[in-house]
């Protein structure tokens, strides 16, 4: 099956409005490790959450502490 420009672009217009799969797990990620604590929170958790599996998450953060990291310091760019 093939798809025209025009849907293609309908597509990417369509995702333009969601956030990107990398802002999708910090998102799961900061509720997880709010709910119950980054010790207690695995990889397969943050990747289930978002749908996909533990070790894709390691596509966009080299690890767990990557993203805490990250998180953290969004979070002290907003003071």
């Amino acid at each position: 099956m093939t798809s025209t420009r025009a849907e293609r672009d309908a597509a990417l217009h369509a995702d333009a409005g969601r956030p990107s799969r990398r802002e999708q797990i910090l998102q799961a990620a900061a509720q997880l490790f709010a709910e119950r604590g980054s010790r207690a929170v695995g990889v397969d958790d943050v990747g289930a959450a978002v749908g996909v599996t533990g070790p894709a998450i390691y596509r966009h953060f080299a690890s767990k502490d990557a993203m805490l990291a990250e998180m953290l310091l969004r979070i002290s760019e907003r003071l």
